[in-house]
């Protein structure tokens, strides 16, 4: 018997108009296939809504250029990847990436750029063991203390520069910093002084001292894994293996 394939039906060719299509809102648009400034075009608010009526104000371009102006500048080969770009991934524009768009400066208004010069100024001092040295320094209240620091000519351990390792802990003996994304150390540690100065500002003049990632470890984890080790009930004892994996990821 002789078996014949069914035929595919063809599809129906649409015309799609590019040459408008975003370029007015540059070419990372949330709005598609409107021009910048029609009222009368759809956008992500209006788009599905039966009676037409907007749903809220049209989100703003993340950038500025035009698609033409965008690939003439990075799309000279034809491609550009966008991830590579410190300037263009998302990650970035959460930290002041955006301003660069528009020519202002990485990391503004972070902790990591430049000070916006309209918040106090407070007297840090930090006894550094590991490089023998004292230091005085001034720091604003919108920058984070080791970016402060290094921007002074200053040398101060840090490995991560993210909050997580704890090679730039400190103890602070008087004042007060505030660090939301000091991951890593715990509530307990933060309310027995210890602090982070990759990701610390200071809320008030302090004076602080270094203290190593071993002091950090085993108040956080050492304690707890010791009284395992020692309980003659416990079944098992954990091991602090994850704990460590954890920390070598972030050397």
């Amino acid at each position: 018997m002789l078996l014949l394939a069914p035929q595919e039906k063809q599809r129906p060719e649409v015309e799609v108009d590019k040459s408008s299509s975003g370029v007015a809102l540059g070419p990372i648009s949330l709005s598609f296939g409107t021009e910048l400034n029609d009222p009368n075009g759809l956008d992500a608010s209006t788009s599905g809504r039966v009676d037409g009526s907007d749903a809220g104000a049209r989100p703003p371009s993340i950038h500025s250029m035009s698609t033409a102006e965008w690939r003439e500048l990075f799309e000279k080969d034809g491609t550009n990847d966008l991830w590579l770009e410190d300037e263009f991934n998302a990650g970035s524009r959460l930290v002041g990436g955006r301003a660069v768009h528009k020519g202002g400066v990485y990391g503004f208004r972070t902790g990591e750029g430049p000070s916006a010069g309209e918040c106090a100024v407070h007297k840090i001092k930090i006894f550094d063991h590991y490089g023998n040295q004292e230091i005085d320094i001034e720091v604003p209240e919108d920058r984070y203390i080791l970016w402060e620091a290094e921007d002074k000519g200053l040398e101060l351990p840090y490995a991560c520069r993210m909050g997580c390792c704890t090679a730039c802990a400190v103890r602070v003996k008087e004042g007060s910093v505030y660090q939301p994304e000091a991951l890593g150390i715990s509530q307990e540690l933060k309310d027995m002084g210890y602090a982070l100065m990759c990701v610390g500002f200071p809320t008030s003049d302090a004076v602080m001292e270094t203290v190593s990632e071993d002091e950090i470890y085993e108040l956080q984890f050492g304690q707890y894994f010791a009284a395992q080790a020692l309980d003659p009930e416990a079944e098992t004892v954990e091991r602090d293996d994850y704990a460590l994996s954890i920390a070598n990821m972030d050397e």
